[in-house]
């Protein structure tokens, strides 16, 4: 006996029931883009094409360059061609890109560096869905743009927030929202009343789920100067060494068992994300930055976006497997360092 075919829209109809408890409108910005792009993209239409109920609203990712910071080595600049082709794949995936400049500390000259405002032109170039946006840390990065392409959509990035040397408090944000088109919450700031019952317009604002640093650090703002030093002189051993011993000194790369269920890091747990949607946020990062490699950035994209609830844990379980499953199918092309080589017949 044959099972009877379903519309596409059925399909998706039988399926509310994995997100139904869990922020179901919610929309999602997936870090890791131009490093880990290529199993983003796998992820990315798999999520589309598979699940339909979960996909990647954009996709942020920080190019090296004078106007982003890198948390561990200094990658080199990213071949422009490979950049431009990333952008092609996401739109194509109607998926948005954000450029991340989260250095703060950016003098004259470093606003002035005709790279970062080459990649700027591209992206919007390029911006044929119109979802492409740029999220910056320095509010005059933010004017630079502005006077640059005007009609350059501008977030707020956290590390504005990180640096900000007064109270954070509601009328800040409030504020900011007036200055960029959309403002990231700090991401300590996310688990505080105070804070996000007074914020106007939640919609505006986004939510970082993932952040790993201690919600009571008292560093993060000497790490995050003390990294766009190291962007500046990425030879400086001597920067090498005072960030080890800053994180040293804090412990915050150190997992204690006994700590895990006392939400010392600023990772959201499922209660403090579900209390956010129901306040109006409704926008939520996936962050990839603090991340060595995209294993961990898979792992938690599914984490975030899933409703891990014990009825239905076994069917997310099943949707991350066969997800990370795209990754082990067989490819009709063999892998080979000349690939980025072209070859012809003329001398």
């Amino acid at each position: 006996m044959s099972t009877p075919e379903i519309t596409p829209e059925q399909a998706i109809a039988n399926l509310q029931f994995l997100t139904r408890d869990y922020m179901p409108q919610a929309t999602w910005t997936v870090g890791g883009a131009l490093r880990f792009d290529k199993s983003l993209q796998i992820l990315n239409k798999f999520l589309t094409e598979m699940v339909a109920l979960r996909r990647f609203h954009h996709v942020a990712g920080a190019p090296p360059c004078a106007w982003s910071l890198d948390w561990f080595v200094q990658r080199r600049p990213i071949a422009f061609d490979t950049y431009c082709n990333a952008l092609e794949t996401y739109a194509r995936q109607d998926t948005g890109v954000i450029l991340v400049f989260d250095n703060p500390n950016l003098t004259e000259q470093e606003l002035a560096d005709p790279y970062g405002l080459s990649l700027v032109h591209e992206l919007h170039n390029r911006d044929r869905i119109r979802k492409n946006a740029v999220c910056v840390a320095s509010d005059a990065l933010a004017a630079r743009l502005r006077a640059e392409i005007p009609s350059l959509r501008i977030h707020c990035h956290p590390n504005r927030l990180v640096m900000e040397k007064g109270k954070r408090t509601p009328a800040l944000y409030n504020k900011l929202a007036t200055q960029y088109d959309r403002v990231c919450l700090h991401p300590a700031d996310a688990v505080k009343p105070g804070i996000v019952n007074a914020i106007e317009n939640p919609a505006r604002f986004d939510v970082i789920m993932n952040d790993s640093c201690l919600r009571t650090c008292p560093v993060r703002r000497e790490h995050t100067a003390l990294l766009a030093d190291m962007r500046r002189a990425p030879y400086d051993t001597e920067l090498m060494r005072r960030r080890s011993d800053l994180i040293a000194r804090v412990g915050c790369q150190k997992t204690t068992p006994g700590e895990l269920c006392q939400k010392a890091s600023c990772n959201l747990t499922r209660d403090e994300a579900t209390a956010l949607y129901a306040a109006g946020f409704c926008s939520f990062i996936i962050q990839a930055q603090q991340f060595r490699n995209e294993m961990t950035l898979l792992w938690d994209i599914f984490q975030c976006m899933l409703d891990h609830s014990p009825e239905i844990c076994n069917k997310a379980a099943l949707i991350a497997s066969s997800g990370m499953a795209e990754f082990g199918k067989a490819s009709e092309e063999l892998p080979s360092g000349l690939r980025q080589f072209s070859f012809t017949n003329y001398e």
